[in-house]
């Protein structure tokens, strides 16, 4: 019995549409039980600006825009709640504030901060990061739990938001 290439032309063509139509079903189910509900759940955190996410890869990326929060520890732990919930090991990333002097002294900020990690003097990181804030014109929040040291940083109507993770020891 001899193949002919009309068969086995339509066989793989029949092939590559069930094929399609299967990764499109897929797209369309993760979309529909993960994408739209956790962009709405991060929607109702208080403090979020905007969501984008991004789950071309797995497990995923989270972008959050935060406007001005009074606790970024509780406003973060939130976030990454629901984002667990429904995205587990997605990763949440906060923007880098455009604002100059902001970025300057994150970028000063951070060696305390690694000081800090590296060592365990939490009680001396806190104190030189609102020192160095103070002489960079800013003003520093910095914040600590098993997890992250999460360091607020605001200058007149901009602020800035960086998460640090630490290693549990």
């Amino acid at each position: 019995m001899r193949f002919q290439v009309r068969y086995v032309a339509a066989a793989a063509a029949a092939l590559l549409v069930t094929l399609g139509l299967l990764l499109a079903g897929q797209r369309w189910l993760f979309s529909a039980q993960t994408t739209q509900p956790l962009q709405a759940q991060l929607e109702r955190v208080p403090g979020v600006k905007s969501v984008a996410l991004d789950f071309a890869q797995q497990p995923g990326v989270v972008h959050v825009t935060l406007s001005r929060v009074p606790d970024l520890e509780t406003t973060y732990q939130d976030i990454d709640a629901r984002v667990q919930a429904l995205a587990p090991g997605a990763t949440i990333t906060l923007p880098t504030p455009t604002e100059p002097r902001l970025r300057s002294a994150e970028q000063d900020l951070s060696f305390y901060v690694a000081q800090g990690l590296a060592t365990g003097q939490f009680v001396g990181m806190r104190r030189d990061v609102i020192a160095q804030a103070t002489r960079d014109g800013v003003r520093a929040r910095i914040y600590i739990d098993a997890h992250n040291v999460y360091l607020a940083l605001y200058d007149g109507a901009h602020a800035g938001y960086f998460i640090y993770p630490r290693e549990a020891k």
